[in-house]
């Protein structure tokens, strides 16, 4: 009869004991902690953090597990709060939060902070998560000798995702959390339409009255306060409660002044004081000067008289978004007047100040926004303030610094990293982040919304990672840009048994994304991949449409910026390689080193984890994937930890066009003809539809490219042909300086020479051609060569052309440019078969009267069907239109591509001369190469695609 499950547990414990384990004498893969045990539990219990492991966990019949994830999970989209499951020894109830027998009754229950912990190889601790409970559930046997409690716990993000919205304002909690102590008077003005006065946000305050009527709720302006009341009809005032006399006086508020501006002397706001005596400082006006479109502040006396000078500002209010300060300061028997605009949109702060040598400052008596100047003598305003919005005004008695409410005053433009920390701040939260926190997207204004929610819309705007602190109760967060180009943190090697389960690759369409929508403030802008595999063309070109739709909220909507946030989105949604959405290491197995373990615990979500030298039945590159997700099982036998993965390759090779080291890939290219195993010379040209061609510069070689799979290193990159004809050849033209030889015909041999860098063609007979031509087994091509005659022409046209595609004189296409007796320059495009030529296209250079020996540059292109010419006066810049453009499928093929020359029937210069200089067949290009940079052996057909292997990604 086999023994009991406790006994053999023990003989696999013996039979273990050799084995690197928690368990083993040998090194256990995560060391003990201070207790004893692999894992440390506590648990806060009465404000003081018990240890809880032994011998309440990991006991039950020896098989004690605990649970943990973090991060991205599943698959999904972005971070889930963290959780963690483990069992807890209950026979003495405690771990019952309902027992009242219990020794944790009435000190543990909901939310009860739990954290876990494992060595971290360098004499401290590796926390694996900081939760929360969320759910004691005791069980037990129907012997009632194993009683137990299987305790759930989550991450903060659990609890964060309940909470509920706000339900005032930005700027009002940044007035109120906390509340200055210096603040007497605090009236928000965000009452909504149908109140009879507007509350004050002080218990001790009162209410601000009007007179006549205000439209309430009606500006919104003002991105961080809910709408604020517009003064048209109506004027305003509010009384302050009785305080002790101040040294200082400070008004703030937030105004819009209209654009069309107010009437002379329409006061702002009247500060009133208690008179200090008779004939002293009783109160102040801030009014409306037309003559400088700003403010003015003047101090009065009770009876209206003005004591002293005026301040005046000079900035222009109108149409200006304000934060107006209002600030009167003691020096000694004297007042020091100061008024400050803050121009709410551009962060400016514009200031003028004086000296009034008058009285004392007493505790103010009442603040009003519109009323009738009461000023006996200068500027005299009527009620009202036609077209104001005035809001959040506070009285204080003690000047602050204008800044004092920080970026909450207009939270438009503040960085995602940057808000996503300050609303951990304001939550009380522990925050950590890796990454530069202003290198993030600037935000848009800051809604009333859930903390998470507010939090989430930033990390969607910038693409970065949320994460829990494993280390703390609070939020992290990793900006996009720190996952660009970062080394591997881990790398493992798949032949040393390093990985505790198989990494299965998946090939899906699960985040296939080639088509996105994003909209910001009602604007929306498209981005489409139409090209490449997984782009929207129907299969087999492609694999159709994947649409997505985001709205973000970001400081700017204009068309740029959102075109560039949906270009990223569709390069995250077409990644072409696999997945590996698992990798999992067990930190007990013997091929993990303490090194390996330390960096295995110090994983960050982001961080690149790579596996090298991959089975032969997966494709040879290394398995390069960025960790998302992070879960872990800890029991007496191993730790488990499995990252949950995405492809790496998005976030490689960022970088900007004006960086050295930038590699942008062409539009697309393919090879010419099929090359063998070992072909180290091979041509590249344009693929269909595709212009550009690759960089021919030294300093930019050598660089990788993939070509079927195999990545070859490139060292070399050369024109097909390119001849300077800088030698001197009589009868003929000698040898390229490609090494390609020129064949000639038509004429006499002497009808053809090089020197001085040109090659020549010498006319002796009209309606007789000279060629010159290279022997080719290609179609298509792309090549310049810059033509001149030695004479103006008469009777008849002298002209030079390129030509392909050519059998003989009577089979060819050509782009001829003539030189006409009217000294006009003609780019003429046609086919010669069977001997009948058929003009497919011509051009004349407006404006150009030829000199003779003036060289022209011509281009010729040929792809398939599609024949595409230019010209324009060499030494310029090459146009980029094409100036002649055809389609004909008559000539597929011919064994020649180059010159050919000819004095028109009817022409009677005598002995004219055809000049050719700079002869370029830029495409295809030869590229000079090292094969199987990444192990793979093959030949590859004509067609196949050529890309770069490692192309600079324009960062967001």
């Amino acid at each position: 009869m086999p023994g009991s499950i406790a006994a053999q547990v023990m003989a696999w414990q013996r039979r273990m004991g050799g084995v690197a384990g928690p368990l083993s004498a040998a090194p256990s893969g995560s060391g003990e902690a201070d207790n004893g045990h692999p894992v440390q539990v506590e648990m806060l219990i009465g404000g003081a953090w018990v240890d809880i492991t032994d011998p309440y966990v990991m006991v039950r019949d020896d098989s004690g597990q605990i649970a943990i994830t973090r991060g991205i999970r599943d698959e999904g989209s972005q971070t889930e709060a963290g959780t963690c499951a483990l069992e807890l020894k209950n026979q003495d109830g405690r771990f019952s939060p309902r027992n009242p027998s219990g020794p944790y009754y009435g000190l543990i229950g909901r939310n009860t902070p739990i954290r876990i912990s494992v060595p971290d190889g360098n004499g401290g601790k590796s926390y694996r998560i900081w939760s929360e409970a969320s759910e004691w559930a005791p069980s037990w046997d129907t012997s009632g000798t194993d009683v137990w409690t299987d305790l759930s716990a989550g991450g903060i993000l659990r609890r964060l995702a309940q909470g509920p919205a706000p339900e005032r304002s930005v700027i009002y909690a940044a007035v109120t959390s906390p509340l200055p102590s210096s603040v007497v008077a605090y009236w928000p003005c965000e009452d909504a339409s149908g109140a009879t006065q507007l509350a004050s946000a002080l218990t001790s305050g009162s209410a601000m009255t009007w007179t006549g009527t205000p439209t309430l709720a009606s500006y919104s302006g003002f991105a961080a306060s809910d709408p604020l009341p517009d003064l048209t009809s109506a004027s305003l005032s509010g009384g302050i409660p009785k305080y002790d006399d101040p040294a200082a006086t400070q008004v703030r508020f937030l105004a819009y002044i209209p654009a069309a501006g107010l009437s002379l002397g329409k006061v702002l706001v009247a500060i009133d004081q208690l008179e200090y005596s008779a004939g002293s400082s009783q109160f102040w006006e801030v009014y409306y000067d037309t003559a400088t479109r700003s403010l003015t502040i003047r101090t009065c006396a009770s009876d209206g008289t003005v004591l002293g000078a005026e301040l005046q500002h000079t900035l222009d209010v109108r149409g200006r978004l304000l934060y107006v300060s209002v600030e009167l300061q003691e020096v000694g028997a004297n007042i020091s007047r100061t008024l400050r605009l803050k121009d709410v949109n551009t962060g400016q702060t514009y200031t003028v100040s004086d000296t009034v040598f008058v009285t004392q400052l007493t505790r103010v008596t009442r603040v009003q926004f519109g009323p009738a100047s009461r000023a006996v003598s200068g500027a005299a305003g009527t009620s009202n303030l036609p077209g104001v919005a005035i809001g959040h005004v506070t009285v204080e008695t003690a000047i602050t610094a204008i800044d004092a409410l920080g970026v909450r005053l207009n939270p438009i433009g503040e960085t995602a990293g940057r808000r996503i920390q300050r609303l951990c701040d304001e939550a009380g939260l522990a925050f950590d982040w890796v990454g530069d926190l202003d290198d993030t997207v600037p935000m848009g204004a800051q809604p009333k919304a859930n903390l998470l929610s507010l939090i989430q819309e930033c990390v969607q705007a910038d693409g970065g990672l949320l994460y829990e602190i494993p280390g703390a109760l609070g939020l992290g967060y990793r900006t996009r840009a720190s996952l660009y180009n970062q080394d591997p943190t881990l790398v493992l090697d798949y032949p040393s048994g390093q990985l505790a389960q198989i990494p299965t690759p998946v090939e899906d369409d699960r985040y296939t994304q080639n088509k996105i929508t994003v909209t910001c403030n009602g604007v929306s802008e498209t981005y489409e991949e139409t090209s490449g595999t997984l782009g929207t063309a129907l299969p087999p070109a492609g694999v159709g449409t994947y649409g997505g739709d985001v709205t973000l909220n970001l400081a700017s909507s204009d068309s740029g910026t959102l075109q560039d946030q949906a270009a990223w989105r569709v390069h995250l949604g077409t990644v072409d390689e696999a997945r590996f959405p698992q990798i999992a290491v067990n930190l007990a197995h013997p091929s993990i080193t303490p090194a390996m373990r330390r960096a295995i615990l110090g994983i960050r979500l982001g961080d690149r984890v790579q596996i090298t030298n991959p089975p032969a039945w997966l494709p040879p590159d290394t398995i390069d994937q960025l960790v998302l997700g992070i879960s872990e099982t800890i029991t007496h036998f191993e730790h488990k930890v499995t990252f949950a993965c995405a492809p790496a390759s998005p976030y490689s090779s960022i970088g900007v066009l004006d960086a050295t080291e930038a590699r942008v890939d062409t539009d697309g290219s393919e090879l010419v003809a099929a090359i063998s195993s070992s072909a180290t010379a091979i041509g590249v040209q344009p693929s269909a539809g595709a212009d550009v061609l690759w960089t021919k510069d030294t300093a930019d070689l050598p660089l990788d490219i993939r070509v079927g799979g195999e990545i070859m290193r490139v060292t070399a990159i050369s024109d097909l042909v390119t001849d300077t004809f800088t030698r001197t050849v009589a009868s003929g033209w000698g040898t390229s300086d490609s090494g390609f030889t020129w064949t000639t015909s038509g004429g006499s041999a002497t009808d053809f020479s090089v020197s001085g860098g040109v090659g020549a063609h010498l006319l002796a007979t009209a309606g007789v051609t000279r060629r010159c031509i290279l022997p080719t087994v290609i179609s298509d091509f792309d090549f310049y060569a810059s033509i001149t005659a030695d004479q103006l022409a008469t009777g008849a046209s002298l002209t030079g052309a390129l030509v392909a595609r050519y059998t003989d004189d009577s089979n060819l296409y050509s782009a001829q440019v003539q030189f006409s007796a009217s000294t006009a320059v003609v780019l003429l495009l046609f086919k010669r078969v069977g001997g009948t030529e058929t003009i497919l296209g011509s051009y004349t250079l407006p404006g150009v009267t030829f000199v003779a020996g003036v060289f022209y540059r011509i281009r010729f292109k040929l792809r398939g069907s599609l024949l595409r010419a230019k010209v324009w006066a060499d030494g310029g810049v090459e146009p980029p239109e094409w100036h002649v453009t055809a389609v004909d499928t008559e000539l597929t093929s011919g064994p020649w591509v180059g010159v050919r020359s000819l004095a028109v029937s009817g022409n009677t210069n005598v002995n004219p001369t055809i000049s050719y200089e700079n002869f370029q067949i830029v495409s295809p290009q030869m590229f000079t190469l090292t094969r199987s940079i990444n192990g793979v052996v093959k030949s590859h057909a004509a067609g196949e695609d050529v890309r770069l292997a490692h192309p600079t990604i324009l960062a967001l």
